[in-house]
């Protein structure tokens, strides 16, 4: 299993990732409209999936392709969608921003809850818990942020995959090897 990196719109790179492998999770910041548009096309939504980010069209959010609020692989990989946009003040409400960017309570409560059932080893999320970001980039914050810092305070599992920080990051904290993949980046599960 391929893991892919923030994609933001450059699909013929992503193309060329993806062309020679058997199944690909992409970790969000996909693209809009146009690029979920080409995904659906082009890609089998069986095995090229996305976790959705907070630069995806989010009304592709129920697509074949994408993983949903929350999910669970048949490989048993837990993914988490979400992040707070930070220039959201510079692009247009449905159109290059979404509303529905994080979980609301309702749907990080579901998460939650699913998350303590299942028990999951390997984490995939667009964005990291709260402590962690800290700890790898210097900053706080965001709702999306703290929901992941309470599952993993909550269980830990052995590997958290994310993107959304455009940095690659390799570390272990408190038994967790998180790994942050730049865009495009890959790593091979």
């Amino acid at each position: 299993m391929l893991i892919i990196g923030d994609v933001h719109g450059m699909v013929d790179q992503y193309n060329r990732l993806i062309k020679n492998s058997d199944r690909s999770i992409q970790v969000g910041d996909f693209g809009f409209a146009k690029q979920h548009e080409w995904h659906m096309k082009n890609c089998d939504p069986t095995k090229h999936q996305i976790v959705f980010g907070n630069h995806d069209d989010y009304g592709y959010l129920k697509s074949p392709h994408s993983l949903g609020n929350y999910s669970l692989t048949p490989e048993g990989i837990f993914t988490i969608r979400g992040a707070e946009s930070i220039d959201k003040q510079h692009r247009v409400e449905g159109v290059s921003w979404w509303r529905e960017e994080e979980l609301n309570w309702s749907e990080a409560n579901q998460v939650v809850e699913s998350y303590m059932q299942l028990r999951p080893e390997i984490v995939i999320s667009h964005d990291c818990p709260d402590s962690v970001c800290r700890s790898l980039f210097g900053y706080s914050g965001s709702f999306t942020r703290k929901l992941l810092e309470n599952l993993f305070q909550l269980y830990q599992p052995s590997l958290w995959i994310f993107g959304h920080h455009h940095k690659s990051k390799n570390e272990v904290i408190l038994g967790t090897r998180f790994i942050c993949l730049n865009e495009l980046e890959t790593f091979k599960l």
